[in-house]
């Protein structure tokens, strides 16, 4: 696989839109705790723009978010929250490389749209549940506190988290990208 370093205009016009885009939504749902449209936004913007592009809106999120949060701030939960987020946009470059089509919005056809929305769901899932592993036991080292302990007191937080992303995963995946793709400006852009 040949990994392409060098962006555009266009891909860092859309990167920071992306992430802006995430930052704001994080802080109007921050009274809801794990309930974010963040990650779908990151792997959106990995299936439309590619692997690099979909890491970096993911990561300068939590640069931005995780330093001015609320919430506080600790530097390897920042860190862990920041790589973490990079997975959303990772998997969401490589599911476009590795075969997961998502419909032309034109030319859809409601089995087709159903089928792809699920595949996006089960992503979201898994890719939350790798995303809440890692960042308690992150946390549970930072603390110094059991992992078991702290894996189970998440699981409200974890269910919340990946609850949530099933459904935004589902009804908002295969419409995005439909949506993006339809812009016309993607139509020249080169996924890397």
């Amino acid at each position: 696989m040949k990994w392409n370093l060098s962006l555009s205009t266009q891909e860092l016009g859309f990167i920071a839109v992306m992430t802006a885009l995430c930052v704001t939504s994080n802080y109007a749902m921050i009274g809801l705790p794990n309930i974010k449209f963040m990650d779908l936004f990151v792997f959106v913007s990995g299936y439309c723009f590619g692997i690099l592009p979909g890491l970096l809106v993911g990561v300068f999120t939590w640069l931005v978010y995780g330093t001015l949060n609320p919430y506080g701030f600790s530097l390897p939960i920042w860190v862990a929250t920041s790589l973490g987020e990079g997975l959303y946009g990772l998997v969401g470059g490589l599911s476009k490389k590795f075969g997961l089509e998502v419909p032309d919005l034109l030319r859809i056809r409601k089995k087709e749209y159903w089928i792809c929305s699920i595949k996006i769901a089960l992503l979201g899932f898994l890719l939350t549940s790798l995303y809440d592993l890692f960042t308690n036991v992150v946390s549970a080292l930072t603390a110094g506190l059991p992992i078991p302990i702290v894996l189970i007191a998440g699981i409200p937080f974890a269910i919340l988290h990946e609850g949530s992303n099933i459904a935004f995963f589902f009804w908002g995946g295969t419409t995005l990208i439909m949506i993006i793709q339809r812009i016309p400006m993607m139509r020249g852009v080169e996924n890397g």
